[in-house]
């Protein structure tokens, strides 16, 4: 007895596989057809197997082919089946309406999704259940009625917004996207912000004629008036002008959101901070004079007067010709500062820029060497520091023209601390004085040297002055003195130096000259794209920004692949970026920087930038 039991389950057990692997058989060649477009076939091949084994799997194939073939009175049955086995699931009560609309019977259709709607259950997960099943089917309509009764069922407008976000991008509804956002914040409370900037941001992701950026804003403004309690609202918009770098409404924002919040004024500095980064530094020192306004009291106050004035430094710096109103009121509130906060390693930035601003912007050389030399007293136990303050002083007696003693600082420095970015530095601008002066090839002896530095920015500047000279210069007699012009050999080269030194001496207009003569003595020559790129570095900081396009772009279309391709298209993403205030062109430029140029110096700060502008980090 024991041996016929056996048997007769190992009989079963080989009948049953067998009868699977037949089904696995026609399963796979039924899907094959039906990939194949072959409906006919795979018709056959479906039905054996649901009507074996009727699993939602193989439903959905049969179910396919049949709307496929136009049976769609079989298509019915086979549907009405599966909703027996499955009363609950919400696909097949669609699956059925889309049967009778595919029939042309649209009353029919209508009356099975609106009861697919009204007998919802207060459940979240069915709700977002038939909401899948209606956008499978294109039913957008219906499934924003879906999520509106799952929303009142359930009591909650905060719910299901990815959805309804979701179906309005589809439909382009910007205005609609943006109000589903809102949900999220309509109770004021900010922790659910950085959401609704990801839905802005998603939605702003294909937006090249602006269009749904200026719906955003404008959603946003009737938002902040309608809701003035809502401060959620407020953070939103002042991050969409940030985002469009319009940083004057952002800061009348961010002062008013500030003072609802009672806050330390973190949200004002961090706004002159970015208006800073991208050179709106009109907004940035309005915004760092509001903070100091506040008093001593103020947990910004002391960063705020050390900040702002690097803003108007670096504001005065980018300009041409120098402002020498701005220069002389600078010149007071260094002074002021630095008497109030004194001379040490804390304030040695300060020290440095300010006896920069005296050589070079007020003409006060005199007093600038003096700040130095008591800072490098001052400092007497740090090396580096020290040695800093050096360099600056070797910048200001070449500014006076004083190369020998220039060269003698650098020198010492550069003993000092050979393997150090600071005696790198140093050298490196030994070097670029020796360029200056003619000595092409002592010159070009020091800069081989800097290939190597530790430094990549000192490197790559080594590396271009040093290819500049090998390919520009001719064999020529001793030159003695600063720029002598008896001299006739490597007259172009000679002209590109001198242009590079007036430049140093913020002298642009005669370095600007200069740059022409280059052109004029050698018009076709190697150092044209080197002149163009100098002429669009004193376009731009002359707020000339067109021509300094135009001349970025003859480097571009010309000599993309000689040293300056890279710089040049970086350089024009810049324009693009912070004076064009052209964000499409910018990334284009930036993009442009990262995929022809991945081993260029700028291609971290080109994808960085880039992903900023895409909206990453906001």
């Amino acid at each position: 007895m024991k041996k016929l039991l056996t048997f007769l389950l190992l009989l079963f057990t080989i009948f049953w596989t067998t009868a699977q692997n037949q089904r696995s058989q026609e399963e796979q060649l039924g899907i094959q057809y039906f990939q194949n477009g072959e409906y006919e076939k795979a018709a056959p091949m479906f039905e054996k197997v649901y009507n074996a084994n009727p699993n939602s799997y193989i439903y959905y194939y049969y179910y396919q082919t049949l709307l496929q073939l136009g049976n769609l009175k079989e298509a019915e049955k086979v549907v009405k089946k599966q909703q027996k086995r499955s009363p609950n699931t919400q696909r097949y009560k669609i699956d059925l309406g889309f049967i009778y609309e595919s029939a042309g019977e649209q009353d029919k259709a209508d009356v099975v999704y609106n009861n697919a709607i009204k007998e919802l259950p207060a459940q979240e997960n069915t709700v977002r259940e038939l909401y899948n099943a209606f956008i499978a089917k294109k039913q957008y309509s219906y499934a924003i009625t879906t999520i509106e009764r799952g929303r009142k069922l359930l009591n909650n407008n905060q719910l299901f917004v990815t959805e309804m976000t979701n179906i309005y991008i589809q439909t382009n509804r910007s205005d609609m996207v943006v109000q589903e956002a809102l949900n999220l914040v309509s109770d004021g409370g900010q922790g659910r912000i950085p959401e609704v900037q990801r839905i802005i941001q998603n939605l702003l992701s294909s937006d090249e004629d602006k269009q749904k950026f200026t719906t955003v804003q404008s959603v946003l403004q009737r938002s902040t008036q309608e809701n003035p309690s809502n401060i959620a609202y407020e953070i939103l918009l002042q991050w969409v002008y940030q985002l469009d770098k319009n940083y004057d409404d952002a800061l009348l924002l961010a002062k008013a959101i500030d003072r609802k919040l009672k806050g330390d004024g973190q949200r004002v500095f961090a706004l002159a901070n970015e208006a800073s980064n991208n050179k709106a530094f009109d907004a940035a020192i309005e915004a760092l004079n509001h903070i100091i306004s506040k008093g001593e009291e103020n947990t910004y106050y002391t960063k705020a007067k050390f900040k702002i004035l690097d803003v108007k430094y670096e504001k005065l710096s980018s300009i041409s010709p120098i402002d020498k109103t701005a220069a002389s009121a600078l010149d007071v509130e260094f002074a002021n500062l630095l008497n109030e906060y004194g001379l040490h390693e804390g304030t040695a930035e300060w020290v440095r820029k300010y006896a920069h601003l005296l050589a070079f912007y007020v003409d006060k050389s005199d007093k600038a060497k003096e700040l130095l030399n008591q800072a490098i007293a001052t400092a007497n136990r740090d090396v580096k520091e020290r040695s800093q303050y050096k360099v600056d002083l070797a910048d200001i007696e070449l500014y006076m023209g004083d190369i020998w003693e220039a060269s003698l600082l650098y020198s010492q420095v550069d003993k000092d601390l050979p393997t150090d970015l600071i005696g790198q530095t140093a050298k490196f601008k030994n070097a670029k004085l020796s360029f200056y002066i003619g000595e092409f090839e002592w010159a070009k002896s020091q800069l081989d040297v800097l290939r190597a530095a530790t430094s990549k920015l000192i490197a790559n500047d080594a590396m271009y002055f040093s290819l500049l000279i090998n390919d520009n210069e001719e064999e020529s007699e001793d030159d003695f003195g600063l720029f002598a012009d008896t001299n006739e050999n490597n007259q172009p080269l000679r002209y590109y130096a001198k242009a590079d030194f007036l430049m140093f001496q913020n002298k642009d207009d005669e370095a600007d000259r200069m740059l022409d003569s280059v052109l004029m003595v050698d018009p076709y020559g190697k150092l044209a794209d080197d002149v163009y790129y100098q002429k669009a570095k004193i376009a731009i900081k002359k707020q000339d920004f067109l021509g300094a396009e135009q001349l970025l772009n003859k480097i571009i279309t010309t000599y993309s692949y000689d040293l300056l391709g890279d710089d040049a298209t970086y350089l024009t993403a810049q324009v693009y970026d912070f004076y064009l205030k052209d964000s499409g062109k910018a990334m284009e430029f930036y993009q442009k920087v990262i995929k022809d140029y991945p081993d260029s110096l700028y291609t971290i700060d080109a994808r960085k930038r880039y992903r900023e502008l895409r909206g990453d980090f906001n």
